[in-house]
């Protein structure tokens, strides 16, 4: 990705497409919306709410809260789609550079196009429903195989996180119980998939917290009411 700037005819669809997106906030100097990465984070949640959690992405004015969020869109979003944004361009939106800003979302619209077009092939010609579910089937159990066991939940201050490592083991043992190395689009699919288990996971911890919350604070209301109990047996005793 470069700095080059766009024509005229491109920006004109470029700024088409992001009026069409409906964002947190109004659009007003597209170099500052888009400097502290929540609206780029809005953009693609808007296509693929399942690869953003748009709670991770703080407004912000001060130059690290911006590369913060920028840092997260870089690690949990721009790799599931394929993008590599150089740090230079990175900085040239975050210190609203003029004509960096397009230039990125230009890109990111053809990847986001191009994303859209692969999964389309691929359950329209390539994939039945059946063979796309068995994909998922084989690639939870090839991920379970990699440490996790079905039905557990990590532990407090262990939230899941599969490195790309264990994600590049498990999409192989897939690939070999499949008969034939998977596509790109395919490997999409499978890590979406895994993304969707992880957050899964995530949620089922935080509930269980919830819970044992819950369940303590029961504990101290039965203490409270025996306490209460014996002062009142007490005071009646009295009398």
């Amino acid at each position: 990705m470069s700095e080059q700037s766009l024509d005229e005819e491109k920006l004109q669809e470029l700024y088409a497409w992001i009026d069409s997106i409906p964002l947190s906030r109004p659009k007003r100097l597209i170099t500052r919306d888009f400097s502290d990465g929540v609206l780029t984070a809005e953009v693609v949640s808007h296509f693929h709410p399942k690869l953003v959690e748009i709670h991770n992405y703080t407004p912000a004015n001060s130059t690290q809260q911006k590369l913060s969020n920028w840092g997260t869109l870089s690690r949990k979003v721009f790799t599931k789609l394929n993008i590599n944004v150089p740090d230079n361009i990175i900085r040239g939106v975050i210190n609203c550079k003029a004509g960096v800003v397009e230039v990125f979302l230009w890109q990111l619209k053809i990847k986001i196009e191009n994303y859209h077009k692969q999964k389309r092939i691929i359950i329209g010609n390539k994939m039945t429903p059946e063979t796309y579910e068995g994909l998922s089937d084989r690639s939870d159990k090839a991920y379970h195989r990699g440490g996790k066991h079905h039905g557990s939940v990590p532990k407090a201050g262990g939230l899941p996180n599969q490195t790309n490592a264990a994600r590049s083991r498990s999409l192989q043992n897939v690939s070999s119980e499949h008969g034939q190395p998977l596509s790109t689009e395919v490997r999409y699919i499978i890590e979406e998939k895994e993304q969707a288990l992880l957050a899964s996971q995530e949620t089922v911890q935080i509930l269980q917290a919830k819970i044992r919350r819950l369940e303590h604070l029961l504990q101290l209301k039965d203490i409270r009411i025996e306490e209460l109990g014996k002062k009142l047996r007490q005071s009646e005793g009295r009398y």
